[in-house]
């Protein structure tokens, strides 16, 4: 039994990719290498196919893209309130202020989309051309602080070894992790061999959700 790591689709036979999202399917038992545990799927050779919902479940697994989505919709609301009470017939007084705060809400919400944006590109970047090892689970926690969707969000933090050097990452999703994902548990991390410490782990946390 084959699963897809990204929307879940079971399959009997191997294929490489996933019929219903189109993502890289894991390599099957009989021409991957040997796994440290059998729970593990071993990612399949770069470069891989990374669905595109993936990049949106990523993004919106970040609370604090959430926040600037909101804030951006709350900032054109406002704007264009105020621009049509400033020009209107009967001018409210208090439109300059809601022009005022909807362009600083607009802005704000802009400028942390545009980077969360180019974070997340990043994310699928290395799910597509990293190269993959074999690192340990340090923690995952769930965070009750922040609520996104009506989820709250879970953090996966990871170790692992590039030529001999430690490095550490974390990843943030809103699906619950998988039973072999726990704290002390092998897992597959994807790394750039250009920056090492860009990495996130395999099987993808992000692509149960929204697929």
């Amino acid at each position: 039994m084959i699963t897809c790591p990204w929307c879940g689709t079971n399959y009997t036979s191997f294929k490489p990719n996933c019929d219903n999202c189109g993502g890289s399917l894991p390599l099957p038992p009989e021409t991957a290498p040997t796994p440290p545990s059998s729970a593990l799927s071993v990612p399949p050779p770069a470069p891989r196919n990374v669905p595109r919902q993936a990049f949106r479940n990523i993004l919106f697994s970040d609370g604090l893209a959430v926040s600037a989505l909101v804030f951006t919709l709350l900032g054109f609301v406002f704007t264009a309130g105020g621009l049509y009470l400033t020009t209107s017939e009967v001018a409210a007084p208090d439109a300059p202020c809601f022009v005022g705060m909807g362009l600083l809400f607009l802005c704000s919400g802009i400028v942390v989309l545009v980077w969360k944006y180019r974070v997340c590109a990043r994310t699928v970047e290395v799910l597509r051309e990293g190269e993959a090892t074999v690192g340990e689970i340090l923690s995952v926690i769930q965070n009750f602080g922040v609520r996104v969707n009506g989820r709250y969000p879970w953090t996966v933090k990871y170790r692992y070894e590039v030529d001999g050097d430690p490095y550490s990452g974390k990843v943030t999703t809103l699906s619950k992790p998988d039973l072999s994902q726990q704290r002390g548990s092998p897992v597959y991390v994807l790394f750039m061999r250009d920056d090492p410490t860009r990495s996130t782990i395999y099987p993808s946390p992000y692509g149960y959700y929204g697929i």
